[in-house]
């Protein structure tokens, strides 16, 4: 290269390097941006609750896969007298709640619980219980079969996964995985209609074939449309048929060799058979939504022994003892009047973070067709006088809170509430954030908190 085109070569790149410089020059010696405004002051009696909850919250660390001694402490005495413990997933979306569940599934287990249920379809949710125990199946396929992308996470993965190793070196403490809805039996009926022919038998086959295919044809009747008579009939028809096909796959379990798969095919057919039977108990005495959860409940955790423990996954307040306007009323109503202080009810809340939800786009048009696509979104901040208000402002990043014991002072009477929290649920919006809050009363609702500061979402 000559003299001159060195040159050249230098003056080209003699501009750019000098505007870089001033450019860095600028970011370290230019004024800091501006701080965020300081947090509104509190009156006094929330003054006085939040001295409370920083006295009495049990830090959670997230960032180690294990709870602490004293997290599981906390756990253990929050769930010690209970034989069911429901969780609400007062904000959905994050990445923090499915790590508290499977810490708390993981530390109860030791406590004899034996499961958890989510608020998902009873059949297909038993087919991850198989997966969980014995490794049959694809758990990416088989949480896609809930329903919702809400299990099809990353999180998701992992917990299935977490149950799945604990099983493994605890086959003496083995963990389920259940549903407590069921929005149709369908699938149900078509693992025990799909047992081989060599494994059944023609007969059978064909037997279990007519006396199942009742079960779609009550589901087809739209319930209330033909009015009740219709429904008894048909569910009333259905009942000793089902029954029928229950105690023949028992008797057919009772003759395949128990070491073989066939064994294994069978055993899985038995559980859909009992689940199909208790769904059609359960029709025939035309019960509401939450009165008919709260019999699924009960059904997954008396199939587990007669003083079996489970714990519960519900979405926004399912799990609370409290009735929506104008009259919605949540599963752990009537779980609440059945088992009293047997049933505990824990809310997850947070701070401020970013979420996972279907987020309308301006003109109420969103991805898929004019249908809120997925996506991230930053939370409104807390309402001021609002509970996430105050436990925002306690020192821990994530903390436990057991709110039986509120103290007889302003603390505890602002703390018992009414008092707002927000309701996020798959579709969001930061521009709606005050319409989606509703009035909580603590423990009346709920025993415990378990709080997050700063969320983060979900990841698919």
């Amino acid at each position: 290269m000559t003299n001159r085109s060195r040159l050249r070569h230098v003056r080209r790149w003699r501009a750019p390097l000098a505007a870089s410089a001033a450019l860095l020059w600028l970011a370290c010696h230019s004024a800091p941006p501006p701080a965020p405004p300081a947090p509104r002051a509190l009156g006094d009696s929330a003054a006085a609750a939040l001295r409370w909850v920083q006295s009495h919250a049990g830090p959670v660390v997230l960032a180690d896969s294990t709870p602490g001694s004293e997290e599981r402490a906390r756990i253990a005495t929050i769930a010690s007298g209970a034989r069911i413990v429901g969780f609400s997933e007062l904000t959905e979306g994050t990445s923090e709640f499915p790590e508290i569940v499977r810490r708390s599934l993981i530390t109860l287990a030791d406590s004899g619980f034996r499961g958890i249920a989510l608020q998902v379809p009873m059949a297909e949710a038993l087919e991850v219980d198989r997966y969980v125990r014995s490794g049959v199946g694809d758990p990416r396929r088989l949480l896609h079969a809930l329903g919702s992308w809400r299990w099809e996470t990353r999180e998701m993965l992992a917990f299935v996964a977490g149950i799945r190793q604990w099983n493994v070196t605890h086959p003496d403490r083995q963990l389920g995985f259940y549903g407590f809805e069921i929005p149709t039996a369908e699938h149900a009926v078509r693992v025990i209609t799909s047992l081989p022919d060599p494994v059944t038998g023609a007969p059978l086959k064909q037997w279990l074939s007519r006396a199942y295919a009742c079960v779609a044809m009550n589901e087809s009747a739209h319930w209330g449309l033909e009015g009740r008579a219709a429904d008894s009939t048909f569910w009333n028809a259905c009942g000793p048929a089902t029954t029928s096909g229950a105690d023949s796959i028992a008797a057919l379990l009772r003759r395949v060799s128990a070491s073989s798969r066939a064994a294994s095919d069978v055993a899985f057919a038995e559980q859909m058979a009992k689940l199909v039977q208790h769904h059609v108990n359960v029709g025939l005495r035309h019960l509401t939504r939450h009165d008919a959860n709260a019999e699924h409940v009960l059904f997954v955790a008396n199939s587990l022994g007669a003083d079996a423990r489970i714990m519960l996954w519900g979405g926004d307040v399912e799990m609370g003892r409290l009735t929506l306007q104008p009259n919605t009323v949540q599963t752990a109503v009537p779980l609440g009047q059945r088992l009293g202080d047997r049933y505990r009810a824990i809310a997850f809340a947070i701070g401020d973070g970013v979420i996972r939800a279907r987020v309308p786009s301006s003109g109420g048009r969103g991805g898929g067709g004019g249908e809120p696509g997925l996506s991230t979104t930053r939370v409104a901040p807390p309402a001021p006088d609002s509970y996430e208000d105050v436990f925002s402002r306690a020192t821990a990043a994530a903390y436990w809170l057991d709110l039986r014991a509120l103290p007889s002072d302003t603390a505890g009477a602002w703390l018992r509430g009414p008092r707002p929290m927000r309701l996020i649920s798959e579709l969001y919006s930061p521009l709606l954030a005050s319409a989606l809050v509703t009035p909580i009363v603590f423990p009346t609702y709920y025993d415990a908190v378990v709080f997050v500061k700063t969320a983060t979402p979900a990841r698919q």
